[in-house]
């Protein structure tokens, strides 16, 4: 199993999932085993650096091994919900966080949202 350097690159503690099982990744340096930390630093990406046209991405995540950027990222300069840098799209609307109706989906502009038949018998084709 190949160890590498895992490096947090903000002043809070991170999280990942790995086969089911939670890592805690301290601030500064730790090791883990390199599946493992690939698998950390994609679910940490920083939010609104993904190009759009490229795919390149920043993460709050390095690893020192692979030559990853190491030093330290300010959150606070990106606060955008999405990981897609609009700016980098002609015409981009910002992104719009609307709250549901209901509580888990929004039936907002959904024609006819909530009518539906409740005795629907899917075994007999006239129903």
């Amino acid at each position: 199993m190949n160890f590498v350097t895992v490096v947090n690159r903000v002043v809070r503690n991170l999280q990942g999932t790995w086969n089911g099982r939670h890592y805690d990744i301290p601030i500064g340096k730790s090791a883990h085993p390199e599946i493992i930390a690939a698998a950390i630093k994609r679910q940490n990406p920083v939010m609104g650096s993904e190009d759009p046209r490229t795919g390149r991405m920043d993460y709050l995540v390095g690893i020192e091994e692979w030559g990853d950027p190491t030093t330290p990222v300010n959150e606070a300069m990106y606060n955008p919900i999405e990981r897609w840098d609009r700016t980098k799209l002609g015409g981009a609307r910002p992104s719009e966080v609307v709250p549901g109706d209901n509580g888990l989906y929004s039936l907002r502009g959904v024609e006819g949202a909530g009518t539906l038949p409740l005795n629907v018998d899917f075994a007999d084709p006239k129903s």
